[in-house]
């Protein structure tokens, strides 16, 4: 990739990193900070085909990634506003059309990806929108409190051309009851993907769900972008 463009709207931090090549597929991924050349090395390492990646930053990361209000979970400081539907709007109408104007493109295909919280955002938004093809959820919060029964009851937007989940051996190994059910859900949800004809594979990872954030990310994109 050989360009990189930071910018600042409403607040947050827009990174693009312009890939090498024609018709490149775009990759949008939200981050609690910005750790967008991270991930570029890991999936050049990774061995990923080549994309553009776009990457949001310096966002509130309980509040506008939730998709719904909820109740502490993780810690009594736990800020679960249910913002989600509202950044994505902002996601849909102010940050992807900048970013196809700024790398001069029409149509590209888009992927959604992100990692914890962000990961859920990426798998709820394809409820949500028909704009991305597909998500990478790496270690993310499928345990929210309501996730797994609405998306079990609800329909995704349109087929996507694939849907990664990752999940680290260790994370269901806690003491916080909500969150022991986090493998359980991964291994629900891949399950019903798959009956339901969408490519969908769940890949676990060694490791609690601190390990290896950009390695399991770039794991992910690699699977999506070869698809």
């Amino acid at each position: 990739m050989d360009q990189k463009i930071s910018v600042e709207r409403d607040g947050r931090l827009i990174t693009l990193y312009r890939g090498m090549g024609e018709d490149l597929p775009v990759l949008y991924s939200n981050d609690y900070a910005e750790n967008g050349d991270a991930l570029r090395r890991r999936c050049e390492e990774a061995g990923c085909p080549p994309f553009h990646l776009v990457t949001v930053s310096k966002i509130g990361w309980e509040e506008n990634m939730s998709p719904w209000p909820s109740a502490p979970v993780v810690t009594k400081n736990d800020c679960f506003k249910g913002n989600a539907p509202a950044y994505l709007n902002w996601l849909l109408e102010t940050v992807i059309p900048d970013a196809e104007k700024t790398l001069e493109l029409k149509n590209p295909v888009s992927y959604l990806a992100g990692y914890s919280m962000a990961g859920l955002f990426a798998l709820w938004s394809l409820y949500e929108t028909d704009f991305f093809s597909g998500a990478v959820c790496a270690s993310g919060s499928l345990w929210y409190p309501g996730f797994c029964d609405f998306a079990l009851s609800h329909e995704l937007r349109r087929p996507p051309a694939g849907i990664y989940l990752s999940l680290g051996d260790r994370e269901s190994a806690v003491k916080n009851p909500v969150l022991q059910k986090t493998g359980a859900v991964f291994q629900t949800l891949s399950e019903h993907y798959l009956r339901r004809g969408v490519p969908c594979v769940f890949e676990q990872n060694p490791g609690n769900h601190y390990r290896d954030a950009e390695l399991r990310m770039a794991k992910g994109c690699r699977w999506i972008l070869s698809r």
